[in-house]
């Protein structure tokens, strides 16, 4: 047996030992398979070794191959399979959301580099350094997690290093949305200015944002169908196709975003005057509203005449955007503040509970709900606890 062992001098002079052996066939492949193991010090070092694989041979065990550089594969090889997977279980908006954070803060960093090269001690470093310098991070290191695990199941590395990675609390600085909302005397700014200087139908839906706190694909994809009386079902949202085309999803964000909320009379009002008023134009244009759409875009009669079609989702942030431009005393902001300023405003006016706002939101954990806004509940606490005192002195002592 020892004639298997090869003896061999380094450049530096030093002698080592190495071997080569023969594996099972490749059972995908039915071609013969060896591996070979050197650097050893001695032949007897060797020839234990040596004998060990040889047994594991014998008794059909795996022995781990040594691949070459064209079998072994990158991080981002690794990705691009997986993202082929993850693509029909997601909606287009998610997959497009997704991809755009992995390609900006994920491959240009490791994409190049062979996944079973990267260790735990690479990703802790790149994981702090994520949650250091970006807001989202949870949704980057998703993509990691996902990503190793498959690479486990294909066989591209035996171990996943991600399991060993302590993952940083959230950064605080993603549940600060002072930033992006407006107190009750902006909104009303705000609201003056959209009302006097946009179309009839922009002003109906920031009314309907600030009013309701949906969010504003939800409101971009409601149809007549959804309101019956003043209750108005909330089961629709639009996203963005593969070829970045608006389209309206059959199914809201989560199961709790498919609701029922109450409106009050100016908002009910206000559908019911533009109902009229969409009716008037679409016999203008010669059209049907085929989708039932409340908000109907018609900027591509060309392209799709006779047909309606939803607003894209910038439809909004242009608007506020012309409305910024022409007011520098207007506080920036974007669509989605409308609704932060909905939810602030109904828990400081003490209007709403945590848990109706988690209803009314559509969030499907109350934990989100705590965790944006329960700091602006404080004035709601007092007022709670000085009826709890007021009432605690009726009791005779």
């Amino acid at each position: 047996m020892s004639k298997n062992i090869e003896k061999y001098t380094l450049k530096n002079g030093e002698v080592r030992y190495r071997f080569q052996i023969a594996l099972n066939r490749d059972p995908m492949t039915g071609k013969r398979r060896t591996t070979r193991r050197s650097g050893f010090k001695s032949r007897d070092k060797a020839m234990l070794e040596y004998t060990r694989l040889k047994a594991k041979v014998a008794r059909g065990d795996d022995v781990e191959k040594v691949k070459s550089l064209k079998e072994r594969k990158t991080f981002k090889e690794a990705y691009t399979e997986w993202l082929e997977i993850y693509k029909i279980k997601v909606k287009p908006i998610t997959f497009k959301s997704v991809t755009s954070k992995a390609e900006n803060h994920l491959i240009p960093i490791v994409g190049d580099k062979l996944i079973d090269r990267i260790t735990p001690a690479y990703l802790q470093k790149y994981v702090n350094h994520l949650a250091d310098n970006l807001g989202e991070f949870y949704h980057v290191i998703s993509v990691l997690r996902r990503v190793f695990k498959y690479s486990v199941k294909m066989g591209y590395i035996k171990n996943n290093p991600f399991n060993r990675v302590e993952i940083p609390k959230e950064n605080k600085r993603t549940l600060k949305i002072d930033s992006d909302l407006l107190t009750k005397e902006q909104l009303e700014q705000y609201l003056h200015y959209i009302k006097i200087e946009c179309s009839f139908d922009t002003y109906v839906y920031f009314e309907l944002l600030s009013r309701t706190g949906m969010r504003r694909g939800e409101a971009l994809a409601l149809k007549w169908s959804d309101l019956k009386g003043n209750k108005l079902h909330i089961r629709h949202t639009i996203s963005t196709g593969y070829h970045d085309e608006t389209i309206i999803s059959e199914t809201p964000k989560n199961s709790s975003s498919d609701r029922v909320i109450i409106l009050d009379k100016k908002t009910l009002s206000l559908l019911n005057q533009w109902h009229m008023s969409l009716n008037t134009k679409l016999v203008m244009h010669e059209m049907k509203n085929d989708l039932d759409l409340v908000f109907v875009s018609f900027n591509n009669l060309k392209k799709t005449p006779g047909y309606t079609q939803p607003h894209s989702g910038a439809w909004g942030y242009d608007a506020l955007k012309r409305l910024q431009q022409r007011h520098p005393n207007l506080k920036k902001i974007d669509a989605h503040g409308f609704r932060h300023t909905f939810a602030t405003l109904a828990l400081s006016s003490g209007s709403m509970s945590l848990l109706d706002l988690q209803h009314q939101l559509g969030h499907a954990n109350y934990n989100t709900t705590l965790k944006y806004y329960a700091k602006y509940t404080t004035d709601q606490k007092e007022e709670a606890s000085k009826k709890l005192h007021a009432f605690l002195d009726t009791i005779e002592k």
